[in-house]
């Protein structure tokens, strides 16, 4: 677990003090942070290889990202609230980013002239909080389709004055723990009632940056 320091926004190691849940960044906050503590945002996620490449490269399109293992774009995209459009919104920026040829790609970073002009991106959804439906449906894109999606969440607890932010991938196997029996695994090691699973079950997560301007539709 990791600390956002609300004063040089980055990311220290948090002091004891009482635990109190808090609801998720909004959307704007979240890619902010995401975009401004990338490295330590990708390590929590369990994804290092991943490098920044640039945010908003095109509409609809929060933050592209290279894996240099894999040769291969990856679309972040950022949403702090559950909604309906969740994976609409993806589909629409993954669809954007195929159609581009080999110029448009190289112009938009020099990483990109090794992707495949056409290929499909990997994507990766941070969210606040997924509707079920929208689990459901990356799922079955995924194994029916061959789209590789991910879906992450991210929950925030208060740790005396300061922030505490980490990340899980969704969906988790069984209930979700409880924010302060997890948290407290997190910073001793101990077995608390409620927490699922090992290291896996919660990745801590990162902070700090310009925010982007990915607006969703209105009154969404």
């Amino acid at each position: 677990m990791l600390r956002i320091d609300e004063t040089s926004k980055t990311l220290v190691a948090p002091q004891a003090g009482a635990l109190v849940t808090e609801g998720s960044p909004d959307r704007e906050e979240l890619l902010a942070l995401v975009g401004a503590s990338w490295e330590a945002f990708v390590q929590e996620m369990g994804l290092p290889a991943l490098r920044l490449l640039a945010t908003e490269p095109l509409p609809g399109v929060d933050i592209l990202a290279f894996d240099a293992q894999a040769g291969r774009a990856v679309l972040v995209q950022v949403t702090g609230e559950t909604v309906d459009w969740q994976l609409i919104r993806v589909l629409q920026a993954s669809a954007a980013f195929a159609a581009l040829d080999a110029a448009q790609l190289s112009a938009i970073h020099d990483a990109l002239e090794a992707a495949v002009p056409g290929d499909s991106p990997q994507v990766v959804v941070i969210a606040g909080a997924y509707d079920p439906r929208a689990l459901a449906t990356a799922a079955w894109l995924n194994r029916r389709h061959g789209v590789d999606i991910s879906t992450y969440a991210v929950s925030v607890l208060r740790f005396g004055n300061e922030r505490l932010l980490s990340v899980r991938r969704e969906p988790s196997e069984g209930q979700a723990p409880d924010p302060a029996a997890e948290v407290q695994w997190m910073l001793t090691g101990d077995a608390a009632a409620g927490v699922v699973g090992g290291p896996q079950s919660v990745l801590p997560s990162a902070p700090a940056v310009p925010a982007a301007s990915s607006t969703p539709p209105p009154g969404a």
